[in-house]
Parts: C-alpha cells; structure tokens; sequence
C-alpha cells in the first residue's frame, strides 16, 4: 500500500497555508506520512501521538534533524504558551473523544504565538478509498459520525472562526487483492462468511495500470482568532 503516491496531500497544504520557516505542532501524526512533507518546508516540527509503535515507525521513516517526536498523554496537547506558529491536526481531530475536542482544540490555541493559526484535515465523505471502508468495514471503517463532530467542534470553538473549506483529493495505491485485503482489512478476510468475491470485483473496477488506485476527498479548514473588538 502506497498513501499519497502523487504528494496531494502537501501541495494542498502548500496551496492554503504558509508553512515555510514555521514552528510546528502536528497533533496525530500517526506512522509520520505527512511529517516529513511539513519537515521539508518548516523550520522545526514537533510530531506527538498517543501510538508509541506507530511514533517509531514515524522515526524510521522520517529521521530529520528538524523533526522532534514524543508521545501524546491524553487530547490536549501539553506545552508551553506560545511555543508554536501552527498547529496541524492531520487526519486525527475526529480520533478524539467527542466530548474533548472543544478542549483539544482550545489547548492548542493555547501554544500558538500571535498571529498563529489552527490547520484541521479531516476525512471527506467521498471517493473510492471511502466507499471502500464503507462497504467492506474496512480500515477505519465508518468514522462519519465522528468526523460530523469534529466538524462542529471548530465551528463551536470561542474566540475562533474556520475559514471557507476547501475540498481536495488524495489517492491511495494497492498492488493487489492481496495488498489491500492484508493493509485494510487484516483479520476480517480470513473470517468464515467473509465475501472475498465482492470486495475483488469492487477493487478491479479501480485497476490501473499501476495497480489497483482508490481516491478519498480530504477537508481543510484554517482556524483563525476572531479580530478583537478593543
């Protein structure tokens, strides 16, 4: 499995947000896809997540000098005041407890310097890729009632507006069956009643010559502080 084989993810990034010379906090960087992406443009990123394996593999990935990895204990990041000029939540706000993403995102605020700003990526609801966990409860399967709360969380935020978002696509790439079933759906394939058949012909209407290539939208919202009023 191959995420992001055409690097959409940080040209949409790039399209939207000034990341270069910039401090940053990215919250969720699970097995460091996107790390080393913001790495290559900032000046220094602090990657924190709750996955001790997944942090490690993020290490061996992506071993930058300007690249600081610690584990995460609990949803509110624990820094000093005004440590960051961004703060990235990449694909991980709608991993948060419900009830603690107000709080996450308020903490976050928390450690931005003036004039920073907040960048939540969350998953969209449509392409191939989603289709996929939808149907097969693949993955993460169906996380859309997490992601409409994430969702309502910025847009409830005090002192906090998100800009217009803006919708995007990534793909990700599959060599085979045999890649996606090992990848997306590791212990449900080798369950008894398990229809290997509707998930082949799902995946072979999406063969390329690559291999076979699924699409997911993605959704990015920059959260700015409201002006003040004095």
């Amino acid at each position: 499995m191959i995420q992001d084989p055409k690097n959409q993810f940080i040209a949409a990034i790039l399209s939207h947000t000034e990341i270069h010379g910039k401090e940053i906090l990215e919250i969720g960087c699970g097995k460091g896809r996107i790390t080393g992406d913001l790495a290559r443009h900032a000046r220094r990123v602090v990657a924190i997540d709750p996955d001790a394996a997944a942090l490690e593999q993020a290490r061996q990935a992506n071993a930058a000098a300007n690249i600081e990895y610690l584990p995460m204990s609990g949803s509110v990041p624990a820094f000093p005041a005004a440590s960051f000029n961004l703060v990235f939540y990449t694909l991980s706000l709608h991993h948060v407890p419900p009830q603690e993403m107000q709080a996450s995102l308020l903490g976050a605020a928390h450690l931005l310097r003036d004039g920073g700003n907040i960048v939540v990526i969350e998953p969209g609801y449509q392409g191939s890729f989603i289709e996929a966990k939808l149907r097969f409860a693949a993955g993460s399967g169906d996380e859309r009632p997490a992601q409409d709360a994430a969702i309502r969380a910025m847009h409830a935020l005090p002192g906090w507006f998100p800009e217009e978002t803006v919708l995007f696509r990534t793909e990700v790439l599959f060599r085979d069956l045999e890649d996606f079933l090992i990848n997306m759906l590791p212990k449900a394939h080798q369950a008894p009643g398990f229809d290997r058949k509707a998930v082949r012909a799902f995946l072979e209407e999406h063969r390329t010559t690559e291999g076979i290539l699924l699409d997911a939208e993605r959704r990015l919202n920059l959260l700015r502080p409201l002006p003040s009023l004095f």
